[in-house]
């Protein structure tokens, strides 16, 4: 993290505290974004940003799978077979408001909301992976029903 961004974020008391310590992020272009768009350099707008790109990503995954079955026509059938869930139900996936997140002591944890807890397996089976090499590259931690991952 840069130093910049670290002080203006983290530049109070003697005790510290990092959530971004293993983050490989741009930090950079973060603050800049953060900056033309008038946002206040705060751990809890940096963590919007850095996931709101991973929300990006989901949802580029789902409108990839979506365009791939969209036109067949046993589109249900293809999904659960190559997605292990329903067309239906990959349709229901909204990275971009199902996910929520929150700083707790010190560490940033990712979740889906109360409302999307029964989606949980469908994100699971679709994205998984993704969220897997998304918590190894920021050090979030994403936390499934209780369970961390």
């Amino acid at each position: 993290m840069n130093k910049e961004l670290y002080d203006a974020v983290f530049g109070y008391g003697d005790s510290k505290i990092d959530p971004f310590a293993t983050t490989e992020a741009d930090f950079d272009a973060i603050v800049k974004d953060m900056r033309l768009g008038g946002y206040e350099i705060t751990a809890l707008n940096v963590v919007e940003f850095i996931l709101l790109t991973e929300c990006d990503e989901l949802s580029n995954i789902k409108a990839a799978i979506i365009d791939e079955a969209k036109d067949l026509p046993n589109r249900e059938d293809y999904c659960k077979e190559n997605y292990g869930i329903s067309f239906k139900e990959l349709f229901a996936l909204e990275p971009k408001t199902d996910i929520e997140w929150d700083i707790k002591s010190g560490s940033v944890i990712i979740f889906l909301s109360g409302e999307a807890q029964f989606k949980e397996d469908a994100y699971m089976k679709v994205f998984g992976n993704a969220l897997q090499e998304f918590c190894k590259k920021t050090g979030f931690t994403y936390v499934k029903l209780g369970e961390t991952m």
